[in-house]
């Protein structure tokens, strides 16, 4: 009975040393794929901007050994972490990634974007020992998932806890415009590089649009990446206009083409383009839940009297990067 005893004691101290030891964690990615990554990553290689950022916004950026072909020119990155210029590009989401070159840099886990052969990408990177997992930032929901998931992959659980916070501080102010009823709603256009290239249901900036208080008249009829034509915007005649940060032409000419100057927003001068100098408030990243804050405070700044927007701002930024967007400026202007 005695020899029983022990080999029960023995096994059970086997498996609570094998639970407390072990060398991987189980995650789930964002399009359902179970996977196995190390407990203690040192290594990351992450291949498109919005992977680089949440990176960023958990202070990790120096695990990173490889980004995107675009990450190592971002302004924000090269303020925050001048480094990053000299990290090994990989490829892109538009173009690919070098799966020898990710393999190279021997990372322990690899960030890929959604769409464009990810699952591909991560069949092969599995082959080569190599862990990888996917994330899809494409809602504002999704972008608190992608900053929950990256704490458990990476070990950061607690500063992703105190990122989200954040999220949730803007989601509690914007209950104001949340739920306004539609006669009090703002009809507001977003325009990609091209005015005439907007977005419809199922895109980040039409959460945005809505959650600010807004409907956008393309989500009405329309999913995904929307073409359109002149005549299509004069007719939804919007009370505002915004443009992605990365607008390829100038917003004064913009509002001086006469083809829409009986538009309520031209007439108005209600045009404007998404901030912000360092990075792009209306790309699938942790900044754009400060652009929806911005655009809520144009389109309803009645509501939001009380509310001194660049201390949120600084905030913002000194929670997740460990410096003020007052001082980043600073860095960038000189």
């Amino acid at each position: 009975m005695k020899k029983y005893f022990l080999f029960f004691i023995f096994i059970l101290l086997l498996m609570i040393t094998t639970l407390f030891s072990s060398d991987f964690v189980i995650v789930r990615d964002m399009v359902g794929r179970e996977v196995k990554v190390p407990a203690n990553v040192e290594r990351i290689v992450t291949t498109y901007k919005p992977a680089t950022q949440f990176v960023f916004a958990l202070n990790a950026q120096d695990k990173l050994v490889g980004v995107d072909d675009g990450s190592n020119r971002e302004k924000l990155f090269s303020y925050m972490y001048p480094e990053i210029k000299n990290l090994t590009a990989v490829g892109s989401k538009r173009e690919g990634v070098n799966i020898e070159t990710i393999a190279s840099l021997q990372p322990d886990v690899v960030i890929l974007f959604p769409h464009n052969e990810a699952e591909l990408t991560a069949s092969k990177l599995e082959k080569l020992g190599i862990a990888s997992f996917v994330i899809n930032p494409e809602s504002l929901e999704q972008i608190r998932e992608t900053n929950i998931l990256l704490g458990k992959v990476l070990g950061l659980e607690e500063k992703a806890r105190i990122v989200d916070e954040q999220f949730e501080n803007i989601l509690n102010i914007l209950q104001r415009t949340k739920n306004l009823p539609n006669n009090q709603k703002k009809v507001i256009y977003f325009a990609n590089s091209e005015l005439l290239d907007t977005v419809g249901e199922g895109l980040l900036q039409t959460d945005m649009i809505e959650l600010a208080g807004g409907i956008n008249p393309a989500a009405m009829s329309k999913k995904g990446f929307v073409k359109i034509s002149p005549e299509q915007l004069i007719v939804w005649n919007p009370d505002m206009v915004v443009t992605s940060q990365g607008y390829r032409g100038n917003i004064d000419d913009l509002l001086n083409d006469p083809k829409y100057r009986y538009v309520k927003a031209f007439k108005n001068k209600e045009v404007y383009r998404f901030p912000s100098e360092l990075e792009p408030w209306d790309y699938p990243n942790p900044s754009s839940y400060l652009g929806m804050l911005w655009l809520a405070i144009n389109a309803h700044p009645d509501l939001f009297t009380n509310i001194d927007y660049e201390q949120i701002v600084n905030d913002f930024y000194y929670t997740l990067y460990g410096i003020s967007y007052n001082e980043l400026l600073n860095k960038a202007n000189n």
